[in-house]
Parts: C-alpha cells; structure tokens; sequence
C-alpha cells in the first residue's frame, strides 16, 4: 500500500474513533430527567402522606357510626369508643375495638371500616333470642349458646325451657337448641314448652290444645318436624299426644 494510501486509512481510522455511538450517550433527553426526578420524589412524597397519617389530625376519627344495633342504644356504645375520638384511624385496630366493646354481652361478633375522611363505622351483630328460661321467677330471653339477652314479658313469641342448670355448654341445652332449629318458623311458633330428659330425649308441648309431642332424640330432625307438620296439618283434633320419635311409623293417642 502506497504512502498516500495509508496515511488516508489513518486518517479515516481516526475519525471513526472520535464519533460516540448513540447507544453510549451520557445525555439525558427530557423523559429520562422525569423518570429520575420521580424516582426520587415519588417515595418521599408516599413516606410523607404515611406519616401524616399516623401523626396529623388528617384521618382523625370525628364521627362514629353504629349499625345493625337493635338493643343496645347507640349512646352506649358510642360512650364506650369514646377513647377513639381524634385518633388517626390507622392507628386503631378491631382487637382494640373488641375490648372497649367486651362488656356488651348482647354482642355477638362486629366489624369495623375506616369511610375517610373522619368517619369510623362499625357493624353489630346483636346475639338473637331462641327461647325462654325462667330465674328467680323472672322470664329471660337466651340465645342459642346459652347467654342471657334480656328480661321479657313477650312469652307469646318465644318458647319456654324446662331446665334450671347453666346453659352454658350444657348437653340438655345444645339439644333443645338443635331441635328448636330443626322446625320450620310455623311450627316453632306453635311449640310453648320444650323439655329435655337427662337422657337427652325431648318432648314439646304446643300451645294449641295442650299437645304433648314425644321427639326423641335429635337424630332426623328435619323428617321429625316434616311428619309434625303433616299431621297437624290433616288435624289431630282431641288428641292427647302425638309420638315421632320414630318418624316413619309416629303414633297419635286420642282419649278413650
């Protein structure tokens, strides 16, 4: 290769050398400025709103809602939260809610909802009346694991249990509970009296005519309550005792 040649190679060479590549630019274009001026900000800004949370008065509770109480007055319950008042509610928590609202025995189970900005809901389960014990001469209502409601003089619309231990946990209990529950609402409106044996049979008594009704067991409860049914619907005028503890062949005694 001639001189000339080569010193033009050299200087092309060069010239190739001293021109960047468009993929290694050290430049930022607009968009890229933007990306990294939010990959800075965008975390503090979120920290910021996260700890004005927790220590300004900006989710502050204000208002407490209550819903789904029946018996129990809103101003009770509401003077028992009253320690929530203008507390950031991401700082209150259902177990706190719980203790606050533990000596409300009527309380089967709640929720809570923060509805920002200021409000804090919570929902009430209030337990429901099953039946009727008698204490101390006093009618009470109890629900069905066996916890005391309230005094009632409303004994057309509940039953009554011949029992006088504690329900709670007791197997005599549980079984009048489960049988009560296995009867449609028409004929559990019929039922006056329920009785249950330390064997753990029952026997009800209706309020219409007095009607004895020998259960059994709670085994085929829902066949029991279903040949109850048709019976009283075809009429069992007179009659002294109806027997369905065996459901496929119940008996009905009339008077001699």
């Amino acid at each position: 290769m001639k001189r000339p040649e080569r010193e033009l190679l050299g200087q092309e060479r060069r010239r190739i050398r001293g021109v960047k590549s468009p993929g290694k630019s050290n430049r930022l274009g607009a968009f890229g400025l933007w990306g990294r001026i939010l990959t800075v900000v965008a975390p503090v800004s979120l920290t910021a709103v996260v700890l004005a949370s927790f220590f300004t008065p900006m989710l502050a509770v204000e208002k407490i809602e209550f819903v789904g109480n029946e018996r129990i007055e809103s101003v009770e319950l509401e003077s028992a939260l009253s320690g929530l008042y203008d507390r950031p509610m991401t700082t209150i928590s259902d177990d706190e809610i719980a203790k606050l609202l533990s000596g409300f025995s009527l309380i089967e189970t709640f929720t809570s909802q923060a509805q920002p900005p200021h409000t804090l809901r919570v929902n009430i389960r209030e337990r429901q009346p099953i039946l009727i014990l008698v204490r101390s001469g006093k009618n009470y209502l109890y629900d069905a694991a066996g916890v005391q409601i309230a005094a009632t003089e409303e004994i057309s619309k509940y039953p009554f249990l011949v029992f006088d231990g504690n329900p709670i946990e007791s197997p005599r209990y549980s079984t009048a509970v489960k049988l009560l529950f296995s009867l449609p609402l028409e004929t559990y409106s019929q039922v006056f009296s329920v009785e249950v044996s330390e064997a753990l049979t029952s026997k009800l008594v209706l309020r219409k005519g007095n009607l004895t009704v020998f259960w059994g067991s709670t085994d085929e409860g829902l066949l029991k309550a279903k040949v109850l049914d048709s019976l009283l619907a075809t009429g069992v005028k007179d009659a002294l005792n109806i027997d369905v503890s065996s459901p496929n062949s119940p008996v009905v005694q009339y008077p001699n």
